[in-house]
């Protein structure tokens, strides 16, 4: 039987048709806040909204008619009410926490297909096939924006960019992979984000809210990948066991390369020479991966993790290269160059967060780092049957550590406040060991402040604004600078209706030059090239302008979209020739922008998935005509019973730097893929890689005298199969520990390569 409690009166107030009111628990009136009211016509849901932490919630500019209109909320059960809306109506309903059976004919609105929009982005929710499946990333497989791949547990926005994942909006946490679908109360994604970001480079945010619960629990996943034959694969296993006061996270991996080929023809020229050869390049290598995460809810206000993270990681190049040489006489070239590079990186870092009130938030991250790097290279030129024999050996280390202190508070009318502070530093020791160089010493301290406000108008009109401040001082050998350097970002979003929107945002970056980028001493081993950083190199700085427009209807998303960016002092290589040597290097070289335009699809079907990216992008370097190209990207998935196949496909045009463009001849992805559950927990996958054919490029150089086309074929790249094996074990999976999850250490560690 249909339980019902509706107070209010109807009133005939022509100047606005809707309804508002309040939501409260029946047993105690306390307000029910993140209650979903849903106004539906002939079955399809034409406006909703979201209760607030007061428990109000409002629905306006309705035509005239009548209505079904729908209040569900977790812990409570749905109310219903048939209405005639004809002007103004407030309604105040009493939500009773007894579980109730709707009667024959009532309206089963699909919350999936509601999309609430924020300041900064959009809240979505699962339909409830999403909730009842087992994998996590098979059930955020529906949300419009993202694309959710299962097999490599991994989670990006629809444009192939990798967003931060936060879990209740916590920066804490052990990812995606331990979340039970059925605890996912809703996924909002944030496109435009405030300056607590902007520093640590973030450009979008995935915050996964969930359920609380509150009982013992034990989650155990592995995974292995190989290709056949042999070149890239992994192996995996996680465990997580606690409850909802103490938990323990823990993960351990190993990523391996074997025979990754590229086959190239080369041309290249100078002042003084011209050279043709062709060339192949192996590599192998493996990198360790292990962590262990403490979390402990101390009481219902204060919650502690801390977390130890190391990383190995060895890469080994073997490259062969045979041809001609033309100074004053042809001559046969040849070459033979062996690398290796070994890498290690061990993580401490703390969390504590304090709640003085819900939504009134303080945390604190204490991070440090320490990272040793030694690279080494032997390479051997051959002239007519006279070889000449170089060298490198470079031992590296880094030391790096942050202090992040964030305060956050949400009042009544909606608006929100924050206010922080991440101070920071990175101390770097280069170490040419061939011949007697001195050390290069690199030393850099950020100072970061910032604070953000937000709020809304009428529910209709969402706003935020933030400002920022960093401060960077540093030196890089005999070099040294300080600057005082602006940040900041703005979104504004209007909500139409349920169904259609309009986003602007603005955003204002700093990057500071990476110590490869500064490192004075040559890293090539190419005795016609030589590859020097610039320690004189300063930040470039970054406005980005955007807008879209969205529009959903049932299980149609779209959104079209433009936007600008305008760099001054970009860091861009640079080359010049001295000698009939081309030397490579960096500089600030001007100003630079870029005018892109676009649009993304997704349509949702019963049991599947289509979405699809593509737009068009011109980059305007200083001095220089603009620069095309274009971007596609498609997507498929559909389950049936225990079957499910997916469709990936990623296509760029071209990449351009201000000397040189590389040009894409088939997709970077094309996959055909199909995964069997023998149990809900337990499935095997398979995969055609590259289904196009084998990846190619050719990239083209000019600058100054120096000019070089090098056409690569990726052999590694073809079409070849690879199988997946993932097992999960959930026991008791209702009553894990909610609150905080990873410290992901954001140190990636020195490298003179990269």
């Amino acid at each position: 039987m249909l339980f019902f409690a509706g107070i209010g009166l109807c009133a005939a107030s022509y100047a606005q048709s809707g309804i508002s009111g309040r939501l409260s628990s029946k047993s105690d009136n306390a307000a029910v806040a993140g209650g979903y009211v849903l106004l539906v016509k002939d079955g399809q849901i034409v406006n909703s909204s979201v209760s607030d932490d007061g428990g109000r919630y409002n629905l306006s500019n309705m035509p005239v008619g009548e209505y079904v209109l729908q209040v569900t909320c977790l812990g409570f059960k749905t109310i219903q009410d048939s209405l005639l809306l004809d002007g103004y109506c407030e309604r105040n309903y009493e939500l009773d926490e007894d579980a109730i059976e709707l009667e024959n004919g009532t309206v089963t609105a699909d919350r999936s297909q509601v999309v609430t929009r924020t300041a900064n982005g959009q809240r979505f929710y699962l339909s409830e096939d999403a909730r009842k499946e087992h994998n996590p990333f098979r059930a955020l497989q529906e949300i419009p924006v993202l694309i959710s791949d299962a097999n490599t547990s991994s989670l990006k926005m629809i444009d192939g960019s990798s967003p931060l994942i936060l879990i209740n909006g916590n920066m804490v946490n052990s990812g995606v992979s331990p979340v039970s679908p059925s605890d996912i109360e809703s996924v909002e994604v944030i496109n435009s984000v405030s300056a607590r970001y902007l520093q640590e480079g973030v450009t979008s945010i995935v915050n996964i809210k969930l359920k609380k619960t509150a009982r013992p629990y034990l989650w155990l996943e592995a995974a292995t990948r190989h290709e056949i034959p042999a070149d890239d694969g992994f192996g995996v296993g996680y465990f997580e066991v606690g409850n909802r006061k103490v938990s323990l996270y823990g993960r351990a991996a190993y990523n391996y390369t074997y025979h990754d080929d590229v086959k190239s023809i080369v041309e290249r020229s100078n002042s003084t020479y011209s050279q043709n050869y062709e060339q192949t390049a192996r590599k192998d290598g493996g990198q360790w991966i292990g962590d262990l995460l403490l979390k402990w809810q101390a009481t219902d206000r204060d919650y502690f993790a801390a977390m130890i993270y190391g990383t190995a990681n060895n890469s080994r190049l073997r490259q062969n290269a045979f041809g001609t040489y033309v100074s004053d006489t042809e001559q046969e070239y040849g070459s033979d160059l062996s690398s290796l590079d070994d890498s290690k990186i061990w993580t401490a870092a703390m969390y504590y967060k304090h709640t003085f009130a819900p939504e009134n938030d303080l945390e604190v991250r204490l991070a440090y780092n320490y990272n040793k790097d030694e690279y080494s290279a032997q390479r051997i030129d051959t002239y007519d049957g006279r070889p000449s024999e170089t060298e490198s050996l470079y031992e590296n280390s880094r030391r790096s550590g942050s202090l992040n202190i964030d305060y956050s508070k949400t009042f009544a009318d909606k608006s929100s406040l924050v206010l922080g502070s991440r101070s920071s530093f990175v101390m770097d020791g280069i170490n040419n060991m061939v011949g007697i160089n001195p050390p290069f010493r690199h030393r850099k301290f950020n100072q970061y402040v910032y604070a953000g406000y937000g709020g809304t108008y009428r529910d209709k009109l969402y706003y935020t604004v933030s400002a920022a401040v960093e401060g960077i001082w540093a030196k890089a050998g005999d070099s040294g600078y300080g600057y005082v350097r602006p940040r900041g970002s703005a979104s504004m979003t209007w909500a139409m209706d349920g169904h259609n929107s309009i986003q602007l945002s603005y955003r204002l970056t700093n990057t500071a030059p990476a110590v490869s980028n500064l490192n004075p001493y040559n890293i090539s081993t190419d005795s016609l090239v030589v590859a020097v950083g610039n320690p004189g190199l300063k930040p470039q700085m970054s406005n980005h302008v955007s807008a879209n427009y969205t529009l959903n209807v049932g299980r149609l998303y779209i959104t079209p979209q433009v936007s600008y960016t305008h760099v001054g002092d970009m860091i861009e290589p640079y080359g010049y020739t001295k000698d009939g040597i081309y030397y490579s290097t960096y500089a600030n070289s001007g100003h630079f922008s870029n005018v892109s335009a676009g649009a993304s699809l997704s349509w949702r079907l019963k049991r599947g998935r289509i979405y699809g990216d593509g737009g068009w992008n011109a980059d305007h370097y200083e001095n220089q005509k603009a620069k095309n190209s274009a971007y596609a990207s498609f997507g498929f998935n559909y389950t049936l019973n225990k079957l499910s196949c997916y469709v990936n496909v990623v296509y760029n045009s071209r990449d351009y730097t201000a000397t040189s463009f590389t040009e894409y001849y088939r997709p970077t992805m094309a996959n055909l893929q199909v995964n069997y559950n023998f149990t809900p927990d337990f499935y095997i996958g398979i995969c055609l890689q590259h289904a196009t054919g084998e990846f190619r490029t050719k990239t083209v150089t000019e600058d100054g005298s120096y000019r070089s086309i090098t056409e690569n074929r990726y052999t590694d790249k073809c079409l070849r199969p690879w199988v997946l094996l993932r097992y999960t074990f959930r026991k008791n999976p209702d009553r894990r520990h909610k609150l905080g999850t990873v410290l992901d250490g954001d140190e990636q560690g020195i490298s003179i390569t990269r």
